[in-house]
């Protein structure tokens, strides 16, 4: 529920808050006053698109502020919980959205900065806002399935049976079905783009065989190893430099191991200076470290000379096998520019090729698994639509029904409302669409002896308001939507029709919060809560006011809407009396 918005700087309007409360909440003044000023607010709150030319002249910035009660919304908490917004205790979102005179602007929820993408999401399913521009949704043929298919899930709800038990109702199921034809048809055209691909050109699918054939049996033919390039480049490094190598342990080793005439060894020279110091270690044990070091680097030199000769006798020149080494480098290199940087690519791009040839090569099988597999699912959702298009039918009846009854009641006696379901002739799965294969129009008829037309070619300003208002009150038991806004919704009507319309409203407001912008007397005095909607000149400035009205501002504002300006005192009497017979109604109920 909407519990108060603060609108700032927003086109006429400087700065005004408004409480807003539960059951019907109405918004009058005169034309011009910034009643839909109010009602844009609001839509932009819930993540309308905004603009620069939205900003109060002289100012820099927009500041609407909308606060919304979750209380009775567990599904939204959960949701919001989901994105990261906490709403607390107090079960409260509240959405700030600015707005800058580019035309930019920042998003908040609850303190969290937001994209307009999670506004829409956050405050999804929290206000339906339906204005004069929502008309044209009844103008639309592609949208009366929609609206169809909505009042089907209602019934369903309605009934309390739960929507997965497809088989076990046959009015009323049409949400389920739905969902089951859109997955069937979905996997429908998986099947069928597997299909198109397979059964593509044959040459090219030939050419791309033989090709992915010959790479398969070059790689294979390599015999690749991970890690053996590394090897090689090392064991090719040891080939080429074999001489010089085995140069280098020799004369490491005569170094360490082998006097010559004009020099000692080192082993040699270690030991001299290990003999030296052991005499003098046995005057002074402090020199005792000393002679364990001299002892430790002559096993290493003994350890580094072994080395040195078994090295000498390993490296060998061996020019056929570093011609092999260096083929086999060649070899890799080569492959390395077409198939991957490194023996590790190559290997999984084997393992790639290898997966498309199999499937190239048992395309055939595949087709024909594929051409079963789209008779099934093709018959299953046939079936779907089939059952899908019998509980529309079972539903439209209905909804006609129901709709000219609640016409009946807003002035249209004699008014005919028939919801007709088209289904093709060739009922096969090609006919199958996302949503089934129906196409849905609503057909109208005012009066006596006129046949039922499209709503398009016949329906007028007053009697659109009224069809609108009919399918919301029919809707309204059972939408999940907690707050529903009209704009005008009794444009083109008076009199007893207009009583009609203000009593259906009411009943509305019994289940849901409504907010109304009104010209009709009859709707004002329903209220539970009136907002008087003012426009002033200070400083040369025009502004919009928001004023809460008490009981006898309730009066005033009804007597002004009924005789104009001038309030008589038989006006007023009369506001009174329309206010007391309202509260009567309600409490009626």
């Amino acid at each position: 529920m909407l519990v108060e918005m603060t609108i700032e700087h927003f086109a006429l309007i400087e700065k005004v808050h408004l409480p807003i409360g539960p059951g019907l909440n109405v918004l009058t003044g005169e034309t011009g006053a910034g009643k839909s000023i109010v009602l844009d607010a609001l839509e932009v709150a819930l993540g309308g698109r905004v603009s620069g030319e939205m900003v109060r002249t002289g100012e820099e910035r927009a500041i609407v502020e909308a606060v919304f009660d979750l209380t009775d919304r567990p599904q939204r908490k959960q949701a919001l919980a989901e994105m990261g917004i906490d709403v607390g205790e107090d079960n409260l979102l509240v959405v700030r959205r600015e707005i800058s005179r580019t035309g930019r602007g920042r998003i908040s929820l609850n303190g969290r900065a937001a994209t307009v993408q999670m506004l829409r999401e956050a405050t999804e399913g929290l206000c339906d806002l339906h204005g004069q521009h929502e008309h044209h949704t009844l103008l639309q043929p592609e949208k009366h399935l929609d609206l169809l298919d909505q009042y089907g899930g209602s019934l369903l709800k309605q009934e309390g049976k739960p929507l997965e038990l497809l088989d076990q109702y046959a009015g009323a199921p049409i949400l389920a079905l739905r969902e089951e034809v859109a997955r069937l048809h979905q996997e429908l055209e998986a099947i069928q783009a597997e299909l198109r691909e397979l059964r593509g050109d044959e040459r090219d699918r030939a050419r791309r065989e033989d090709l992915l054939r010959f790479q398969v049996e070059e790689l294979e033919a390599a015999r690749l190893r991970p890690g053996e390039e590394e090897e090689l480049e090392a064991e090719l490094q040891r080939l080429a430099n074999a001489t010089r190598l085995k140069q280098a342990a020799a004369q490491g080793y005569a170094l360490l191991y082998e006097a010559g005439p004009r020099q000692e060894a080192a082993a040699d020279l270690i030991g001299r200076a290990e003999a030296l110091l052991a005499d003098a270690a046995r005057i002074d044990p402090g020199l005792s470290p000393v002679l364990e070091y001299l002892q430790a680097a002559q096993a290493n030199i003994q350890e580094a000379a072994r080395f040195l000769a078994d090295y000498q006798e390993q490296v060998e020149d061996d020019p056929e096998r570093l011609a092999q080494v260096e083929q086999r480098l060649t070899l890799l290199h080569n492959l390395k520019r077409k198939y991957g940087d490194t023996v590790a690519e190559m290997l999984e791009y084997l393992e790639q090729i290898r997966a498309e040839l199999a499937r190239l090569q048992g395309s055939e099988e595949r087709a024909a698994e594929l051409e079963r597999r789209l008779e099934e699912v093709g018959a299953a959702a046939a079936q779907a639509a089939a059952r899908l298009s019998q509980a529309r039918r079972e539903a439209a009846a209905e909804l006609g029904e129901r709709v000219a009854r609640e016409l009946r009641d807003l002035g249209m006696p004699h008014a005919q409302f028939i919801v007709r379901v088209d289904s093709p002739a060739e009922a096969d799965w090609r006919a199958v669409g996302p949503k089934g294969w129906d196409r849905v129009e609503f057909l109208f008829s005012p009066n006596v002896g006129e046949p039922p037309r499209p709503l398009a070619k016949i329906v007028s300003g007053g009697e659109m308001s009224r069809i609108m208002l009919a399918l919301k009150v029919i809707l309204a038991r059972v939408d999940e939507v907690a707050t529903l806004v009209f704009d005008e919704v009794d444009t083109g009507i008076s009199g007893r029709t207009a009583q009609a319309v203000a009593e259906k409203l009411a009943a509305i407001a019994r289940d849901r919060q409504v907010i109304c912008v009104t010209h009709l007397p009859q709707v004002a005095a329903m209220a539970d809560h009136h907002l008087l909607i003012t426009k002033e000149e200070v400083g040369g400035r025009t502004r919009t006011r928001v004023q809460p009205l008490d009981e006898e501002g309730r009066s005033l504002e009804i007597a002004r809407m009924i005789g104009g300006a001038e309030i008589t005192p038989l006006t007023l009497e009369h506001a009174r009396e329309l206010i007391r017979a309202a509260a009567a109604l309600r409490r009626g109920g």
